[in-house]
């Protein structure tokens, strides 16, 4: 016999009913007829008991074992109450999965929060383990008070874990001087039955509790992110901010958002020529490793030469010897990373290959390669004996490039 049932019990008899389709009037009733018929205190247990054990058999009847049930909290599930968790269903693209659980409220009064009445609305769902712990309240008091910024965006918090909502008063009533939460103005579910942890893929099977999984879900009710952290490491509040705000710039505008943007900062129009665009206004120029930006800093005229004119070039590609042809510029980045890597193919093939280069930092240049078909940058081309060989490769590839050069080299 369970705890849990032992504790149903007693609550029944005290007058608390708790569900089991009797209000407190009838749990007391229940007491009193108890008590009038002289049943002992165990016989009154387990006559209770078995009372829930009916109800619990006719509302959520067994569910067959999972494949993994030998193992975990899955299994002891399974043992101690003849039914095992839902399987995991969260998943970016898909429909959050929707829950109507007890909750303690911003007013500090215990409510039932369902995640399907805050469609319309963005919604940052947290998962956290376990109340009256270390790390989880820095979490959660930072969520907390930043809530407003989030609702200027029209979004909302909520946050998760498998206590229970009276667990959760007391701690919002213990002082943050003593590790308590104080003043909430988010919502916090309890997860008792642990089934939203487990639908949501964040429920540790070792230990039955939550790991500190995140999710944002959009006004439609559909996943567009997830992450989920291991217990010992808290998560940034203004980076889940920024992930909203970033996904709402691509829900209203359809240009996307390159690495780190923040509202202000330059996006992008998916096509080859946004991303050429956006290369070509020197958005990219704070980026890179040290090792990318001592790339940074080469000149690129000082190991390939120029081409001064389109007749120099075509006079160059149009002799004997093989000739590797890159088109770049001053403001791109990737040219820029790869200039290592393309000196480098310079001082191995100098005897077989000459190396030139066409800068379309300059307007003419520009619309000579566009003419030609160039659409991004850096773009190798590759000729011998006066004709283009293969094709041509573009973009920051090292090995396509190499192994182009290779091909080159040992052509007939």
């Amino acid at each position: 016999m369970s705890f849990l049932s032992w504790r149903l019990a007693a609550t029944v008899l005290r007058g608390g009913g708790l569900g089991l389709g009797c209000g407190a009037a009838s749990g007391a009733a229940l007491g009193s007829r108890v008590g009038a018929s002289g049943l002992g205190a165990a016989s009154t247990i387990q006559m209770v008991v078995r009372r829930y054990e009916d109800y619990l058999a006719n509302v959520r009847p067994p569910a067959p074992p999972p494949a993994d049930a030998g193992a975990g909290f899955h299994a002891y599930r399974l043992a101690e109450y003849g039914y095992t968790l839902p399987p995991a269903f969260a998943a970016v693209g898909r429909p959050a999965p929707d829950f109507n659980a007890g909750a303690v409220m911003p007013n500090g009064e215990i409510d039932k929060l369902k995640l399907s009445d805050y469609k319309g609305k963005w919604v940052l769902l947290f998962f956290y383990p376990k109340d009256f712990t270390f790390v989880c309240p820095t979490e959660i008091i930072a969520f907390s008070e930043a809530a407003d910024k989030f609702r200027e965006h029209n979004a909302e918090i909520i946050g998760c874990s498998t206590d229970t909502e009276e667990t959760h008063l007391a701690w919002i009533r213990t002082s943050r001087k003593r590790g308590g939460l104080g003043e909430m103005n988010i919502p916090l579910v309890a997860d008792v039955t642990k089934d939203i942890a487990a639908q949501y893929g964040t429920l540790s099977n070792e230990i039955g509790i939550a790991f500190r999984g995140t999710f944002i879900i959009n006004p439609e009710g559909v996943i567009e992110s997830t992450s989920v952290l291991n217990f010992p490491v808290g998560r940034s509040v203004e980076e889940q901010l920024r992930l909203i705000q970033a996904l709402q710039f691509v829900a209203e505008h359809g240009e996307v958002c390159p690495v780190g943007w923040k509202p202000g900062d330059k996006t992008m129009i998916p096509t080859t020529d946004g991303s050429v665009e956006y290369f070509a206004s020197g958005a990219t120029e704070q980026l890179g490793t040290s090792a990318e930006k001592e790339d940074d800093d080469e000149d690129f005229a000082s190991f390939m030469p120029s081409m001064s004119s389109p007749s120099e070039l075509e006079a160059t590609i149009s002799g004997n010897r093989k000739v590797v042809v890159e088109y770049m510029a001053s403001w791109c980045g990737k040219c820029r990373q790869i200039a290592g890597f393309v000196k480098g193919l310079k001082e191995k093939y100098e005897r077989d290959v000459k190396f030139v280069k066409v800068d379309t930092s300059d307007p003419e240049w520009d619309a000579y390669a566009k003419e030609r078909g160039v659409h991004a940058l850096p773009a190798f081309r590759f000729y011998a004996g006066g004709k283009e060989s293969g094709s041509e490769v573009s973009g920051y590839k090292k090995k396509s490039l190499g192994e182009a050069v290779e091909r080159l080299v040992h052509e007939e």
